[in-house]
């Protein structure tokens, strides 16, 4: 098991001891962005999409972006008609299985089956109980533990093994973004904090006043302030966001024997001959049901994506609700994330094109025939650089200049990531339409979105204007890209914890699911 980057767990906080005020909490913004598709159209998503979108560094994001995409978002749906129903663990799994021995281990009346798509055991309410009842602890208590501190009176000692690293990284932003135990009183007591402590942390924290956007630093002189917080959100490290979301993700994925992995490479979206890079975290992958495969560390996917970003404001005050450019690229980032795992996705069964491949133009050294040689008269002994010969790795580096370096010919690097076998897991063959789910993270919060999108879109999208586009599935909604959103779930609050676990929880039954005896039917909502 690859462990991702984690921080170093927080340090014991002592909430009732008087402090220097942190500067003002960061006021919580989402973005609001809600386009809504057009009519349908005969050819490509959007025959400017090249000359649109490789300006936009230049004119910034608007709604026209949207609108060639033909993006319809539905936002703030219920994870009932967000996510397949006999997939969504029931509300009785939060209760320990010991008092409902005979309850269905599924969701369902009637399991499907028994085993997960790669051979491993379907995951029931006992798997699932002993994961969500650590997410349902009091922050307080979690927090306690893992600080190796005493339980609260009259509360139960907490213990932590499955979400340790999310309850450690989360116990380091709530010391950005809780707010649920600031008071702040006039005056220190003396009794609790001498005039040494004071002073120091005044000094440490004046800084941050003088650099805060908010409304202005409090009088350290007359107030003091009790609470977790040692600072505002906006100013949190984005690593303790993006190790929060994966000590989240990775305890569910490992159930489903599937495996949370960082980009090999940039990723990069293809649209009509234009390769756009895209910000991205991670994605699920499902681990092969060959061993040794699995020993190599090949994976399988793209199933689920994972985004994270430190954005705290989406517009600016004379904006409207849903028309700033900040939410407008955002909306446009996930769906370019969603997107680019699409065609991922569809890569199964394909063979890579890599670029340059048999070309003249990658392969044959050539030179115009100017005056002055082919380097215009350049010194032979400039500085050398080592390339590696094709002879093996005992052969010693040949030495090359920058000359020769300039001289040699080799096509582009290739755009498929080594190691992963391309396939749409989860995706019933035959059927025309793929499912592409992303986790999303903004503040302290997550949510999960769904795109459905028609494989004549994704091949279109790829397409030249010059190559033209299917003559077939005329009658076929494929135009839009129908993405729905769940609400914000809190990850500092333990009920939100639970409906997000539960929600993902969904995601990875319904993606992992056995297909041999499925059928081609149309089991999520639209």
């Amino acid at each position: 098991m690859d462990a991702l980057t984690t921080m170093p767990a927080a340090k014991a906080v002592n909430d009732d001891k008087p402090k220097v005020p942190p500067p003002p909490a960061t006021l919580l913004d989402f973005p609001s962005c809600r386009p809504h598709a057009k009519q349908p159209r005969d050819s490509h998503p959007a025959s400017n999409l090249v000359k649109l979108f490789s300006s936009i560094i230049r004119t910034g994001p608007s709604l026209e972006h949207l609108e060639a995409l033909n993006v319809d978002l539905a936002d703030n749906i219920s994870l009932e008609d967000l996510l397949p129903d006999n997939h969504l663990p029931p509300l009785i799994w939060l209760e320990d299985p010991a008092k409902h021995e005979n309850v269905d281990s599924s969701p369902t009346q009637t399991p499907p089956n028994e085993t997960l798509s790669n051979g491993g055991p379907l995951p029931g309410h006992e798997t699932f109980f002993t994961r969500v009842r650590e997410l349902l602890h009091d922050n307080e208590d979690a927090f306690r533990s893992l600080e190796h501190r005493p339980a609260r009176a009259n509360h139960p000692a907490t213990r932590v093994i499955h979400f340790r690293k999310f309850w450690e990284n989360l116990a380091l932003m709530s010391e950005y973004w809780d707010t649920s135990r600031d008071k702040y009183s006039k005056g220190a007591n003396e009794d609790d904090v001498s005039t040494a402590q004071i002073d120091k942390q005044r000094s440490d924290t004046q800084s941050l006043n003088k650099s805060d956007e908010g409304g202005g630093s409090r009088a350290v002189e007359e107030e003091t302030y009790t609470g977790r917080r040692k600072d505002t959100g906006r100013n949190m490290p984005g690593r303790y966001r993006e190790d929060t979301i994966f000590g989240f993700v990775e305890p569910i994925a490992f159930c489903f024997r599937c495996r949370l992995e960082h980009a090999r490479m940039q990723p990069k979206i293809k649209m009509q001959g234009m390769v756009l890079p895209l910000p991205h975290n991670c994605n699920v992958y499902r681990t092969p049901m060959d061993v040794r495969l699995a020993r190599r560390g090949i994976l399988e996917g793209p199933m689920v994506g994972v985004f994270c970003r430190d954005q705290v404001s989406f517009r600016r005050p004379e904006d409207s609700l849903g028309e700033g450019k900040q939410e407008i690229m955002d909306l446009l980032r996930e769906a370019g994330l969603m997107l680019m795992l699409a065609q991922k996705r569809a890569r199964e069964g394909k063979e890579e094109q890599k670029p340059g491949e048999d070309q003249w133009w990658a392969t044959k050294p050539r030179w115009g025939g100017g005056p002055g040689g082919e380097l215009g008269g350049a010194a032979e002994g400039d500085s050398v650089e080592e390339t590696p010969t094709p002879e093996g790795p005992r052969k010693r580096s040949k030495k090359m200049n920058k000359a020769e370096l300039w001289k040699t010919v080799r096509p582009p690097a290739p755009t498929w990531e080594g190691g992963i076998t391309y396939k749409r897991v989860g995706c019933v063959a035959g059927s025309e339409y793929d499912d592409i789910y992303l986790l999303s993270s903004v503040n302290h919060h997550i949510c999960i979105i769904h795109l459905r999108v028609h494989d004549r879109y994704i091949e279109d999208l790829q397409k030249s204007q010059t190559q033209g586009s299917h003559s077939n599935a005329a009658q076929q909604p494929w135009h839009k890209l129908e993405m729905k959103r769940s609400r914000w779930f809190d990850l500092l609050t333990a009920n939100d914890r639970m409906q997000a676990m539960r929600g993902v929880w969904a995601v990875m039954s319904w993606l992992m699911r056995n297909m041999e005896d499925s059928v081609m039917t149309d089991p999520v909502v639209t």
